[in-house]
């Protein structure tokens, strides 16, 4: 049997399933862990969520996303700050570590980029006492370019890790394959982060041709060097979730969710075990 231990399934993957049907689905494949969202939560309620993964013996990997910072005016960003809070609320009553922040991108009829990346910051900043309160990590999760204008103006490791370093205690990044694959510094930056600093790391596979930005590829079916990354996690001495989150709407998406994870757990054996099995 492959050693799963690590392994966790982002429920975005599977979108088919609705929550009490993903947590009975990773139970009876063997998949030991789960990434939430929000969506999913809200439909199926909070205490019952809580309740369905400590019955079947899941462990959270992670929570998506939060509330994106991408509002006009400082009304807004209050707003974004308010509801970021109630998120790390419902994070930390089923149990996730962290809550991954996809940050948003310009708001509406904006062009200043730097400035968006400045009110960012802030709204994280306004998090960190909540959050820390609650024992949930802000985890700043990067993404490609392509996303900067619409969905999150922080797109390289190097920023997340200079957020990290200028904001203190109770922030993390996440790592991604599909964001970073392409990022000439991300082994240094992995580096320089550390595994104290890294809350997960997301798999999946860049396709070719991509053919819109809901496309991944299951790993192994892509040009990005998964193997790689997770060398370079290993060195770093990341211990923490695996996980698969893959956004596939003309793909994964349409499947039958029982043959998504069996093909997830083959493809994903490889690079979800034990740190120590790998790097002896």
């Amino acid at each position: 049997m492959p050693d799963l231990s690590r392994f966790a399934l982002n429920q975005i993957t599977t979108p088919k399933w609705s929550m009490g049907e993903a947590i009975e689905g990773l139970r009876r494949h063997g998949i030991p862990g789960i990434g939430v969202w929000r969506r999913f939560i809200d439909d199926y309620g909070t205490a019952a969520t809580a309740r369905h993964l400590k019955d079947a013996g899941l462990w959270v990997a992670s929570y998506c996303t939060g509330v994106w910072f991408n509002r006009a005016d400082d009304a807004g960003l209050q707003a974004a700050i308010d509801e970021n809070r109630k998120v790390f609320d419902q994070a930390a009553e089923v149990g996730a570590p962290c809550v991954v922040m996809v940050v948003g991108g310009l708001p509406e009829g904006s062009k200043d980029l730097a400035g968006q990346r400045a009110r960012v910051r802030d709204g994280l900043a306004a998090l960190r006492e909540h959050a820390t309160g609650l024992g949930v990590t802000i985890a700043l999760e990067p993404l490609h370019p392509m996303y900067a204008a619409e969905r999150a103006c922080l797109n390289t490791l190097k920023q997340a890790n200079d957020l990290c370093d200028e904001l203190g205690a109770g922030y993390g990044t996440v790592v991604d394959v599909y964001h970073c694959w392409w990022d000439p510094e991300l082994k240094a930056e992995i580096a320089r982060g550390g595994a104290d600093r890294v809350s997960s790391f997301h798999i999946c596979d860049w396709r070719v041709p991509t053919r819109n930005m809901r496309d991944r590829a299951m790993v192994g079916d892509g040009v990005a060097d998964v193997a790689a990354i997770r060398s370079w996690l290993d060195e770093a001495g990341y211990d923490g979730p695996v996980e698969l989150e893959l956004f596939s709407e003309l793909d994964w998406w349409q499947r039958d969710p029982e043959e998504v994870v069996a093909i997830a757990i083959e493809r994903c054996a490889p690079f979800a075990g034990a740190l120590e099995e790998r790097t002896a």
